[in-house]
């Protein structure tokens, strides 16, 4: 907590009894006595020890110094205090938002004047993006709250730039891509995405070379890596030794059981740092711990300046329980290195039943909301949608390791099965190209279920409507079964959301129905369609916060056809998310699409096309992706 804001109250020795609670009464806070110049921590002094002490110090994080002055005024306990590195760091205040816009606009007008930051950027931003930038321009640290789909990349990225030095991001490994093609897509820096050997394409440079480029040519670093691998990669990310850490999804961080209790035969108890299951086992070759730990010692790196949450769902159970491990992420120590004692004052933690502790209750949540706004900058779903246009596309490429096997054809075929009886055709059927190319997508689709049905779910737990276009009816059936599975089982069931399916099989009145109750519906819920059966002339679902495209629709006029059932009047602004799965078919049908949106656009205004070029090539030379393409699918030229 020591390179945190903080304030430091001088007691007179007196009033020490009043202060032995202190800790556990405001977490976050330290008391401390002084016995010949030496500092002991007062809470863990016995009391002849406490008898010794000459003075008293209680030292507050920023968030706590209001609670901390309050306490000593109602015991009468007399004090001075001491700031350091308070200056510009208070709470929200709705009243400083109009100063903040101007403030991180200004910024953000300054970035591009030197070339840092892409000079569209400037009239991109929303209000609350610009606010964003301001509120991290005064403090060490920022959690950004938005609701889904509410630009909160962006923002962070020109939240980071205002302090120099390496930038590292912790994302989920999905998002890697997203990342990696928005960095430039609004700045003029080299970004450099942390893979395993076996993902780098060919002639990718390695992070030494990667950092060693940025040092010759006096360029910052901005490294992107994945959450799931952190353990595998905490010597990297201290060699990147970043002055500003992201961390995306913040609530995925959620788990504040980083140590294990160990009961020794002396009676005490010694802590060791969690591993994993696989590294308990007492015959695996593994040594590896679990994530919380590596996340928290990326959070401890020495040379941090800033640190930056990202999420929707900082709840996303409903509890203030998953909230410490987060906030002690972005302010290390600032609401108790103790999770129990954050737990006994906000989650109104007793002893359970069978040990440990039962936390899944709340408590005191006005002062807790008071203390976050010293370093949340929330921007609710209404003000974010209301900045945000109609449709947003958003393309994500999914690796070999984010993609799961594909399921069966049919009952009674593969799709290789069926691929290869296609192919038979091709001489006699003048379809047997067209069905080939469905087919091959098809696979495609089948194998992103699980990222597909993880976006999906993350998006209901944000409150927001999903639909979801696939390829089969077959795949529209098994995905709608696993997220109605995934709403009702675990830790962290929604509870009973409306999911309908529509595809060939569902006749045409059921399916306006189903799109009717979709488009009505008040609250969170999802259709999963084939992109065929609603695809067109279809009035509804514009309603849609977030919408999937599993299927890669492989005509332009199909993928004009399937965004415009979003881009409607009386709508909600929807983010599309288009998913690429790698090292398959799809990779092609990208850049059939992009050399087909050329001539459209030169015929029509095709607005809704700007852009959309470059988001699905991912930023990538289109020589060197084809290439690619045509190496690893040359059966399919």
């Amino acid at each position: 907590m020591w390179d945190q804001p903080h304030f430091v109250y001088h007691v007179d020795v007196d009033s020490l009894a009043a202060l032995t609670d202190l800790e556990l009464h405001i977490p976050g806070t330290l008391v401390y006595g002084r016995i010949r110049g030496r500092r002991i921590r007062v809470e863990k002094a016995e009391a002849h020890v406490r008898q010794q002490m000459s003075e008293v110090e209680v030292i507050a994080p920023v968030n706590a110094a209001w609670l901390v002055e309050g306490y000593l005024v109602e015991h009468g306990i007399p004090y001075d205090a001491e700031s350091v590195g308070v200056n510009g760091v208070g709470f929200w205040d709705d009243a400083q938002r109009q100063a903040l816009e101007e403030e991180g606009r200004a910024m953000v007008e300054e970035l591009s004047a030197t070339g840092t930051v892409r000079t569209h950027v400037s009239s991109l931003i929303t209000p609350y993006q610009a606010m964003g930038v301001a509120w991290a321009i005064h403090r060490p640290w920022a959690f950004f709250i938005y609701s889904c789909g509410a630009g909160k990349t962006l923002a962070a990225i020109l939240a980071a730039l205002t302090r120099p030095g390496p930038i590292l991001v912790v994302c989920p490994a999905k998002a890697r891509h997203v990342w990696w093609s928005q960095i430039q897509e609004y700045t003029t820096i080299e970004p450099y995405r942390l893979r395993p050997e076996s993902e780098r394409r060919k002639g990718e440079p390695t992070l030494t070379e990667y950092l060693e480029r940025t040092t010759t040519a006096g360029t910052r670093p901005f490294v992107v890596v994945g959450a799931e691998a952190l353990p595998d990669n905490i010597t990297a990310v201290r060699q990147v030794n970043p002055t500003v850490l992201i961390l995306d999804e913040l609530h995925t961080h959620g788990s504040h059981k980083r140590w294990k209790a160990i009961h020794q035969a002396d009676g005490g108890v010694a802590f060791t740092r969690r591993k994993t299951a696989a590294s308990q086992d007492t015959d695996s070759m593994t040594n590896r711990e679990v994530r919380a730990c590596a996340t928290m010692d990326t959070s401890r790196l020495p040379n941090l300046q800033l640190r930056i949450g990202l999420t929707a769902t900082p709840l996303d159970d409903g509890r203030p329980r998953r909230l410490w491990s987060q906030l002690d992420l972005l302010v290390p120590g600032g609401f108790s290195f103790s999770y129990g004692k954050f737990a006994t004052r906000y989650c109104a933690a007793r002893p359970g039943d069978f040990g440990g502790l039962n936390d899944a209750g709340s408590s005191h949540l006005d002062e807790l909301k008071a203390r976050c706004s010293f370093l949340v900058h929330e921007v609710p779903y209404n003000e974010s949608h209301a900045a945000l246009p109609s449709t947003r596309v958003q393309v994500v490429y999914l690796d070999n390791s984010e993609l799961n096997r594909a399921e069966r054809w049919s009952d009674k075929q593969t799709f290789n099965q069926a691929i290869k009886g296609i192919a038979k055709e091709k001489d006699r059927n003048p379809l047997a190209r067209e069905m080939m190319i469905e087919a091959r997508l098809a696979e495609a689709c089948s194998r992103k279920r699980r990222y597909v049905i993880d976006e999906a779910i993350q998006g209901l737990r944000g409150g927001g409507k999903v639909a979801i276009f696939t390829a089969r009816r077959r795949e529209t059936e098994k995905w709608v079964s696993a997220i109605e599975k995934a709403l009702s089982v675990g830790d962290s069931a929604l509870g009973r959301m409306p999911v309908w399916m529509a595809h060939g099989g569902v006749s045409e009145r059921d399916r306006d129905n189903i799109v009717d109750q979709f488009r009505s519906s008040s609250g969170p819920c999802c259709l999963v369609a084939t992109g065929q059966s609603i695809g067109t002339g279809v009035d509804g679902l514009q309603t849609t916060d977030l919408a999937i495209f599993a299927m890669l629709p492989w005509k332009p006029g199909d993928f004009v056809q399937w965004k415009g059932r979003f881009d409607r009047l009386g709508g909600n602004p929807t983010l599309l998310k288009v998913i690429v799965a790698s090292n398959t078919y799809d990779e092609r049908v990208v850049d059939i699409l992009v050399q087909k949106f050329g001539p459209i656009a030169q015929m029509l205004a095709a607005d809704e096309l700007q852009g959309l070029d470059e988001k699905l090539l991912g930023l990538e030379d289109k020589d060197a992706l084809l290439d690619s393409i045509i190496d690893k699918l040359g059966d399919l030229k």
